[in-house]
């Protein structure tokens, strides 16, 4: 009788650790759970505060643009204007009167290139590719630029592709400044589930890594984190720069 007693009060206690050390592994996997899900929240709002930071920058840079573009252009033809128009002698000369009519329609374009500059409008109304292909029509010859689209283009939210065209526009504004490339590639391939874009030219090429700020590159990348996509530049002195980006669809 004590044996089976003690039998019994030796299965509780083994019963009772057997508990309260499963209590204690649940709990330590749970505060385990907890605490990746808090490092991967924490994780999350970095990375926010990272692409929050970067399109700042962007839109910061952009109004600097915009700000020297005002100045130097439009700014300039206007004080040369105002300079003629003020001349009592303009008005008594035809060809000052010529030079005047002339100044106009040059600031009405200057202010229609601002104008596409803060938001391409025919975008929105006509579509990405037809405006990437005007953006490669107003090109000089001097640079041969090769759009593909792979599949049919799906038409996305306006927000992703002015980011799409403004990373195009400053991709081309880099290779012509910088790369003297004479050939330049526009790949497009979209998919029910991705998309994934490839510029490239064959220029000077330069060290991504080492690189000093400025050519544009934060703005592209600072782009490309808004949309959250996956990018990757490969660039060789003497053999091109390729950007190649892509992100998954909702």
């Amino acid at each position: 009788m004590e044996v089976k007693i003690l039998y019994i009060v030796i299965m509780i206690i083994v019963l009772s650790i057997i508990i309260i050390t499963s209590f204690a592994v649940y709990r330590a996997f749970i505060q385990k759970i907890l605490r990746e899900q808090s490092r991967q929240h924490q994780l999350e709002l970095e990375h926010q505060k990272e692409i929050s930071m970067q399109y700042t920058i962007v839109q910061e840079n952009e109004r600097k643009r915009i700000a020297e573009m005002l100045h130097d252009d439009v700014g300039n033809k206007l004080n040369i204007l105002s300079l003629w128009i003020n001349n009592e002698d303009t008005w008594n000369s035809n060809r000052s009167k010529e030079v005047v009519s002339q100044q106009i329609p040059t600031l009405i374009e200057a202010v229609r290139n601002i104008s596409h500059t803060l938001y391409p409008a025919n975008l929105e109304k006509f579509g990405l590719i037809f405006q990437i292909e005007a953006l490669i029509a107003s090109v000089n010859t001097s640079l041969s630029i090769q759009l593909i689209a792979q599949h049919d283009y799906q038409k996305k939210d306006i927000s992703i592709e002015v980011k799409i065209y403004r990373i195009i526009q400053e991709f081309l504004t880099n290779v012509i400044k910088h790369a003297h490339a004479k050939k330049m590639l526009i790949h497009l391939r979209d998919t029910e589930t991705s998309f994934a874009m490839i510029l490239s030219d064959n220029g000077i090429g330069f060290n991504h890594d080492t690189l000093q700020k400025g050519m544009g590159l934060k703005n592209i990348d600072g782009r490309i984190q808004s949309i959250d996509a996956y990018s990757k530049w490969k660039s060789k002195t003497a053999k091109g720069t390729r950007l190649i980006i892509a992100y998954l669809k909702p």
